[in-house]
């Protein structure tokens, strides 16, 4: 049987080796994207090693300089001797523009990737052949590898001058004034926070805590509300509720009708057309769910990308951070602080790569229940720091009715505690705990009531 051999493609190689040699400044971009070990063939790699170590010793390259390196390290013979160093050099034949290096560029990288993903794969095999690990283990590991390599398709850098940075933002905002660009923001529907932040921008990693028993589960859940009826798609992992949960929130939500009452089936004939009219509008909302418990980063990253793919959702949601699984990314002895500081990173990756809002539900430190202020910060963020740097957009729900009966009990404060783009400030909502509904907190009325049976706003 004839041997496959892994993919490469030795002219790619030796075409960007020999690009490196005549425009030295390309060899600083191949050292941020490629290594040593991305080059098939043995001499290449040697070669590229060579290559570095010289540059970085004088930022001078050519044969000459790359003739004695390689004679004074007795390795000269190792990667073909003056013969095939003569047919590098000649590659490119002294003339090489920026398009076709990257392209070269481009193809290594390609094919060292799809080794990797063999080797990978080749090694889970033969290791699930000796059935010595357990299936999680193996998994583990393969999760871990594919990771980094994706993690390296996206590595690189691109210097772009400021003054063209500026230029294409003017376009776009003149654009955008007369109609031909559509905001980019993804509206909240809730028309003070949205005047503080903006609305959810795309690549926006954002944080809602609060104590449980808060409403923020509730708050995001209105949030999807919002711009499902705006036409905006969006998504939601669910980690701890069940799918009959959620909807029965929604039914609650849509039709005002309590949710004990939904909960205990106390419901009456009249009832039944109002929950006829809220199933037939959530049907029809841009909404999609997915209750996978015990989900780990991995196959969040997996389903989002198929999410936003097939239905071009807006907005992905977490509820919430504390239930997630790090698996593939844990390391030995790492905390469970360590592990969110890594959940929160890809969560803030994976916005970016996929240019949608994704919005992580967390739970706030018991410590706040201790204090005489038992409105949350920042530093109340369970577990981990790194929610509070990586976040682009922290919104801190607080009941104050909890604590003050002089207090309207519908008040919820969001206080916008981290605003990258804009400005910080707290919004007043009304939450309708028993229909899950939030509601704009009016300046001009703030005693709006709930009203019953068929005259309730909702």
């Amino acid at each position: 049987m004839q041997q496959i051999s892994p993919p490469h493609s030795l002219e790619a190689e030796m075409g960007l080796l020999s690009a490196c040699l005549y425009k030295p400044e390309l060899l600083g971009k191949a050292v941020v994207e490629l290594q040593e070990e991305d080059f098939y063939d043995e001499r290449h790699r040697l070669l590229f090693s060579a290559l570095k170590s010289l540059y970085s010793e004088s930022g001078v390259l050519d044969a000459a300089i790359l003739l004695e390196h390689l004679k004074k390290r007795d390795i000269l013979e190792k990667v073909g001797g003056i013969p095939y160093l003569s047919e590098i050099f000649d590659r490119v034949r002294g003339t090489i523009s920026l398009a076709l290096f990257e392209q070269y560029l481009k193809i290594v990288k390609d094919k060292s990737i799809k080794r990797g993903i063999i080797n990978t794969f080749s090694e889970t095999v033969r290791l699930a052949y000796e059935d010595e690990l357990d299936s999680d283990t193996l998994l583990d590991r393969a999760e871990k590898e594919i990771f980094d390599m994706r993690m390296r398709t996206i590595r690189g850098t691109q210097w772009i001058p400021v003054g063209e940075i500026a230029m294409n933002l003017l376009n776009k905002l003149e654009a955008r004034v007369s109609g031909e660009l559509p905001h980019e923001a993804v509206p909240t529907g809730f028309r003070h926070l949205d005047e503080i932040t903006g609305g959810f921008r795309p690549g926006e990693w954002i944080i809602v805590a609060a104590r449980p028993s808060v409403g923020k589960t509730a708050f995001v859940l209105n949030v999807h509300r919002n711009m499902a009826l705006s036409g905006i798609p969006t998504a939601m992992f669910s980690l701890e509720m069940s799918a009959e949960a959620i909807a029965m929130r929604m039914l609650s939500m849509e039709s005002g009708i309590p949710m004990y009452n939904l909960r205990e089936g106390r419901i009456g004939p009249k009832d039944l057309p109002r929950l006829a009219d809220a199933v037939e509008r959530i049907m029809e909302m841009p909404f999609y769910i997915d209750i996978t418990h015990g989900i780990d980063i991995f196959e969040i990253r997996s389903k989002a990308r198929m999410v936003v793919k097939e239905y071009g959702v807006k907005m992905i949601s977490v509820d919430y951070l504390q239930l997630m699984d790090l698996k593939g990314l844990r390391a030995r002895n790492m905390t469970r602080a360590e592990e969110l500081a890594k959940i929160s990173r890809s969560l803030k990756i994976l916005a970016g790569e996929l240019n949608v809002s994704i919005v992580g539900i967390s739970q706030v430190s018991r410590e706040v229940e201790k204090r005489a202020d038992k409105k949350p910060t920042m530093a109340d963020l369970r577990e981990s720091g790194a929610l509070e740097q990586d976040a682009d957009i922290i919104l801190l729900l607080y009941r104050p009715g909890r604590y003050d009966k002089d207090v309207d009990e519908t008040l919820v404060e969001v206080d916008v505690a981290k605003n990258r783009q804009g400005a910080l400030g707290t919004v007043k909502l009304h939450f309708y705990a028993e229909r899950m509904r939030f509601v704009d907190w009016e300046e001009e009325d703030e005693s709006i009531e709930e009203l019953e049976g068929d005259s309730m706003p909702f």
